[in-house]
């Protein structure tokens, strides 16, 4: 059977897929809510929302400390990719500590003290460690190459476990399924956007540099139709996987500036799947617009986020 594509060189029978990782993610949520609805009403603000914030936020650093190390390894526009690359680590330890001990400059008070959150917290700084490690080879500019395959292959369990700690602490703080199917779902995809952003990033900068292609180009145009997916899920809904369309004029005009910059991005993904070589000034280029979009959906997040507060 042909496989045709379209003009972004992407089989459009991905799409599937992407509604596919939506539906299970709306599933996964769903059943959360019915966990908290057997558990007491919150009375006293314990930063749910901001908990699942920042715990969706750690998907993004897994994998945005991989594309800046990759990018840095590279040597594609250093002084910059080592800054983001440092930063992401240090927010990578602040978020874990904040989640298990509190941080109410983050919004989050207390410690955490149920069993599965504060048990998949710890397997997570676990799978951390050693990712941290070559992160510092790679702020040192003593990072090889092989370092950098070593890195991408231990991100993909940290990312697995980050998407747990997202399903435990949605199941253990949302407030009842309004909130749920309302306001978390929207969170958590959204939040799960800027990942997509930094994964993206990371399978351009593997193929650039030669780093198991076959695997990052399946990836780069699976990751690339769940984003396109989602981000138009999130701008007009999607009913049957429980997404309502943005009725917040903020929400509405962020997503917005985000569809912009991911129209501005999509020429450049299209090239790298072509096979056309990426220099380091195009890499350079790729990372800049990969972390825009990554601002503009956090951007939609803390929307989400403040809306949902308005709400209760």
């Amino acid at each position: 059977m042909k496989c045709t594509t379209n003009r972004w060189g992407l089989n459009p029978n991905l799409r599937a897929l992407g509604a596919s990782a939506l539906l299970a993610t709306t599933l996964l949520i769903a059943t959360s809510a019915n966990a908290a609805n057997h558990t007491d009403s919150y009375i006293e603000d314990v930063g749910a929302s901001e908990r699942i914030d920042y715990s969706g936020k750690l998907r993004m650093l897994s994998q945005r400390v991989v594309a800046a190390s990759c990018y840095a390894q590279a040597g594609a526009d250093t002084e910059e990719t080592t800054a983001v690359l440092t930063a992401a680590t240090e927010e990578f330890k602040l978020i874990t500590a904040a989640l298990e001990f509190g941080n109410p400059d983050l919004g989050i008070y207390g410690e955490e003290a149920k069993p599965k959150v504060r048990a998949t917290i710890e397997r997570l700084q676990a799978l951390w460690a050693p990712i941290e490690v070559i992160a510092d080879k790679a702020i040192a500019g003593t990072a090889t190459q092989e370092d950098i395959a070593q890195l991408a292959a231990q991100s993909e369990p940290l990312l697995e476990m980050a998407q747990r700690l997202v399903s435990a602490i949605t199941a253990e703080y949302s407030l009842g399924a309004a909130l749920v199917m309302r306001d978390a779902l929207a969170i958590d995809i959204a939040g799960r956007q800027r990942m997509l952003a930094q994964r993206i990033s990371k399978d351009v900068c593997l193929l650039a540099t030669g780093i198991d292609t076959e695997h990052s180009m399946a990836d780069l145009i699976a990751t690339t139709q769940i984003f396109d997916t989602s981000l138009t899920a999130l701008q007009a809904g999607m009913p049957s996987s429980g997404i309502a369309a943005p009725t917040d004029d903020q929400v509405i005009a962020d997503l917005d500036a985000a569809a912009a910059d991911w129209a501005t991005l999509q020429p450049k993904i299209a090239d790298a799947l072509s096979g056309d070589t990426i220099d380091n000034a195009r890499l350079a280029v790729m990372f800049e617009l990969a972390n825009t979009l990554t601002a503009d959906m956090n951007k939609v997040v803390v929307d989400y986020t403040e809306a949902a507060k308005d709400a209760e």
